[in-house]
């Protein structure tokens, strides 16, 4: 008998933590590789257009491509490290939470100083949900190393 069949059957909150997770990086991943791979010289148009200051316009050009590789690169870890939370490690639940805190953090500064978008927040606010699911007291006993 493994370890996992000795704990019995996965809490439902660690189901739905993992697949909430995999959508969250799913779309990081989409939202990250659009914002690298957006033209420049469109970007560039539409924040002149939209009454940008023309000597920051390069900068913020550089902030989008920054926040789509951070995006891209929260996402493809979120991705690996919901696998082995939903197999019941405690050191990936770990892992995966505070990945997930840290880049809500982020996403929050930045909407502060107006520079986030208010997408890549929400999707910050997904993982939360995630994250908080796995610490609910039902799900306590998968977590248990065997």
């Amino acid at each position: 008998m493994t370890p996992a069949d000795e704990r019995g059957a996965r809490p439902r909150a660690v189901d739905v933590a993992y697949w909430l997770w995999l959508v969250c990086a799913g779309l990081l991943v989409l939202l990250g590789l659009l914002s690298l791979t957006a033209s420049g010289a469109a970007v560039r148009e539409q924040l002149l257009a939209n009454g940008a200051d023309p000597g920051d316009v390069d900068a913020l050009v550089t902030l989008l491509r920054g926040s789509g590789a951070l995006a891209l690169a929260v996402g493809v870890g979120t991705g690996f490290l919901a696998g082995p939370v939903r197999a019941g490690d405690p050191r990936f639940r770990r892992a995966e939470v505070a990945l997930s805190a840290v880049y809500a953090a982020v996403q929050l500064v930045a909407l502060a100083f107006g520079v986030g978008q208010l997408p890549t927040m929400l999707v910050a606010v997904g993982m939360l949900v995630a994250a908080v699911l796995v610490y609910l007291r039902s799900a306590a006993g998968w977590f248990v190393r065997g």
